[in-house]
């Protein structure tokens, strides 16, 4: 990488010595293109050029920066958000298992499991509390 780095700056300095001597008496360069009537030496319109990429080079590359910070924080907030819910369930887990002690049995049920009948089959709920299998998770967003 280093090599080819220090042969590009070889180039571009090999570029811009043969422009400056090769314009050195060159008249200037009329550029006409409606209300816009400019006569520029070779030497400036090469420059005008070369400014012009370096301008748009930036622009691209700070939009690659700003993608990768997005995608990094969407990432983050992703695992955040996961890490969340797995600490909700280890509480849910850890009140069966306490619960269970309290009647001398330990909860064997499944994580993730519920006691309740799925949502349209049996009977229906009781109750103005849900289940804190069925709580909604403060961090996901609202569907």
């Amino acid at each position: 990488m280093l090599i080819l780095g220090f042969l590009l700056v070889l180039l571009a300095t090999a570029v811009i010595t043969y422009v400056l001597l090769a314009t050195a008496g060159m008249p200037p360069v009329e550029v006409s293109y409606g209300p816009l009537n400019v006569e520029v030496a070779p030497l400036w319109l090469f420059l005008s050029g070369v400014i012009t990429l370096a301008v748009g080079a930036l622009g691209l590359w700070l939009i690659g920066v700003g993608a990768r910070s997005k995608a990094r924080k969407a990432r983050e907030v992703r695992e955040l958000r996961k890490q969340a819910k797995e600490s909700d369930r280890r509480a849910v887990r850890s009140t069966d298992v306490d619960r269970g002690a309290d009647r001398g049995t330990v909860s064997t049920r499944p994580p993730g499991s519920s006691t309740a009948p799925p949502t349209g089959q049996g009977l229906p709920r009781t109750g103005t509390n849900p289940s804190p299998a069925t709580e909604r998770n403060r961090l996901e967003p609202d569907r």
